[in-house]
């Protein structure tokens, strides 16, 4: 597993945004600290993308946590999120846990909080393929 998130961390885009995953309690948390040069709107909040990009990689990394042993991974097919409080500084922490794994998809719920407000909630449908090189997919 440490392997997968070292190779997640160097991502472009997780580069690019500063999302940072690591493990606690044998769950994938990811963190985030905002950066009014980079993360904020117009308005001086955070952008919304920000925040999804943020549930969307807590709940598929802890969904592939899964999966990684068995040669197949999830990719999110939809994503929705809702926003429950705007925010323009601090550390976002996106917290996913898989609410259902079968054979072709998985579900999974996510929650995004800086320090002890949460400020979104998202669920996620993700497609389950075979990682290339493992038979046909």
């Amino acid at each position: 597993m440490q392997e997968f998130l070292s190779r997640v961390s160097s991502s472009p885009w997780y580069k690019l945004i500063g999302m940072r995953p690591r493990i606690v309690d044998d769950n994938v948390v990811i963190e985030l600290d905002l950066d009014e040069e980079r993360h904020l709107q117009a308005l001086g909040v955070a952008h919304g993308g920000v925040i999804a990009s943020v549930l969307d990689s807590a709940i598929a990394l802890n969904v592939n946590k899964r999966l990684v042993e068995t040669g197949r991974a999830a990719m999110t097919a939809q994503l929705n999120v809702h926003y429950l409080r705007a925010v323009s500084k601090g550390r976002v922490v996106g917290i996913g846990r898989p609410l259902y794994i079968g054979s072709k998809i998985a579900v999974g719920y996510g929650e995004a909080r800086v320090e002890d407000n949460m400020i979104a909630v998202a669920t996620a449908v993700l497609v389950i393929k075979k990682v290339r090189g493992e038979g046909p997919t």
